[in-house]
């Protein structure tokens, strides 16, 4: 099946440029989540790939809290004209996966195995700059529960979250 877009009047395009997301792995194999992350906001190793396609920044790293900021875009924008839910999802995650991650030993992985997102208004263009900042409610042997708020320059709540993650030790080269 071939889909042609028709629609061609006003079409914008979009190059993303990341570096081999393996390389960083390898580089920053021994050292724990927290000093992986701060390698990562002092520009010693780049950042996932996926921060780079959807606009992501990294803005701050204390252990067990974490920030991201994303500049509202029409590239994000649903038919709504409001930036898509699934991108503010994934600002959230982002937040509160890494202040999981900056609490774990090198060596450790985890995976997010639920995240609730509360929308409470629309982040639009004229919004400009939103930020997520994740902490760690909770961080046990398996499981660990973070929670994130979404706010602009002026401190209003676009968006809550709260995420739980299955950590995975047995790799682990130290304990937290």
């Amino acid at each position: 099946m071939t889909v042609t877009n028709v629609h061609t009047e006003g079409v914008r395009s979009r190059t993303v440029s990341w570096t081999d997301p393996a390389r960083a792995r390898f580089t920053l194999r021994d050292r724990d989540g927290f000093e992986q992350l701060r390698a990562v906001a002092r520009g010693e190793a780049a950042p996932p790939p996926a921060a780079a396609l959807l606009g992501l920044r990294l803005d701050s790293v204390r252990r067990g809290r974490v920030a991201f900021s994303i500049v509202a875009d029409e590239i994000h924008e649903n038919p709504m004209g409001t930036m898509h839910g699934g991108i503010i999802a994934a600002l959230v995650d982002s937040a509160m996966a890494c202040a999981v991650f900056s609490m774990l030993p090198a060596g450790a992985t985890f995976t997010t195995v639920e995240l609730k997102t509360n929308y409470v208004r629309p982040v639009v263009q004229t919004t400009g700059v939103v930020r997520a900042e994740g902490r760690v409610v909770h961080l046990g042997q398996q499981i660990a529960t973070a929670e994130a708020s979404v706010v602009d320059e002026h401190g209003v709540l676009y968006a809550h979250a709260s995420s739980t993650c299955l950590v995975d030790r047995r790799r682990a080269t130290g304990g937290t």
